[in-house]
């Protein structure tokens, strides 16, 4: 029998080592100041060391915080999205923050409304499709809210962030380890406001081999876009070289061409490692994304933004030609 499991909610208490999962909370102020902020846990496959920890990224000055926590401080649902670590706490609708250390202090309360998370169902549970019911998959993925509006204030190292009318964006990943290399990208911060995209292509181990397999969701008024490749999109143009990224999709009768650019100012990431969390992703928050959507009946939605979350990782070249 097929259990229908919440994409958003903890998967790791009967999870073997080497084990990892990260919620991605991407938060953007009014005029446009970015945070993204990363609880999660890891455990080494390799030796006994396991952690909690909880990141954040300051994307205007490209600096990165990574604070450990013991794993007893860790504790979160597995029917539901609700973690703590610490004294704070993370949901879908609610971030507290309280950390003070040597290099980093962060108190306040963010609250979430209007979430528009990834459709779930039994035959569609979530953005990987079926691929979430195969359990050898070296990575899993869930997007638990496509554009949300935003409530609160975060007092950080000095610095007032007041996200009273900003935009947010959740998604996770869980598994043994990341994918070896990927492109990835979003934005809801376009100049429409019913406007948000999400955007991955990774190596997708398979058996002895491995493919490259996508994730395209488009929010746009009320209507739901996706090109992935368990419901056969296509991908019918595709160029990279070192900060552009051209990709050209078919589903079905509707065309997207996406054109993603890297920022000038990125933080280093911590990764899943073989036997710790280890700086590796280099990601930017200031990163450009141009979109059209259309069909043969003309163009559905064009727009661009300079305030996109992008990141190029490992080999992109070999990547690139296996998406071909």
């Amino acid at each position: 029998m097929i259990f229908l499991r919440d994409p958003s909610a903890y998967h790791g208490e009967k999870n073997k080592r080497p084990f990892f999962e990260g919620w991605y909370h991407k938060l953007v102020t009014g005029d446009g100041q970015s945070l993204a902020i990363i609880p999660g846990i890891y455990r080494s496959g390799f030796n006994n060391n396991q952690t909690a920890f909880i990141m954040i990224f300051d994307g205007d000055k490209g600096d990165v915080f990574y604070e450990r926590f013991e794993v007893q401080q860790f504790s979160c649902s597995t029917s539901s999205y609700s973690l703590h670590i610490g004294s704070n706490y993370f949901s879908s609708q609610k971030i507290i923050l309280d950390i003070e250390s040597e290099t980093l202090t962060i108190k306040g309360q963010v609250t979430a409304d209007n979430l528009k998370p990834w459709p779930v169902t039994l035959f569609e549970p979530g953005c990987m499709g079926w691929y979430a019911y195969v359990p050898t998959m070296e990575c899993f993925h869930g997007i638990l809210s496509m554009d949300h509006t935003l409530d609160g204030e975060i007092e950080f190292n000095g610095s007032n962030y007041d996200f009273v009318g900003g935009r947010g964006y959740i998604e996770k990943d869980w598994g043994r380890n990341f994918p070896e290399n990927w492109i990835w990208a979003q934005s809801n911060n376009f100049s429409n406001n019913n406007l948000s995209i999400t955007a991955s292509l990774a190596t997708i181990p398979w058996k002895n081999t491995s493919f490259a397999g996508f994730i395209v969701g488009l929010y746009y008024k009320s209507n739901f876009y996706r090109f992935t490749t368990y419901r056969n999109a296509v991908t019918k143009e595709i160029h990279y070289d070192s900060n552009k990224f051209y990709w050209q999709l078919k589903q079905k009768d509707l065309m997207l061409d996406l054109t993603i650019e890297k920022g000038h100012k990125a933080g280093l990431l911590y990764a899943p490692g073989k036997i710790d969390m280890v700086p590796r992703v280099h990601e930017y928050l200031d990163g450009n994304i141009y979109l059209k959507l259309y069909d043969h009946k003309g163009t559905i939605l064009e727009d661009q933004t300079t305030s996109a979350a992008v990141e190029m990782i490992g080999d992109v070249g070999k990547l690139i030609n296996m998406a071909r």
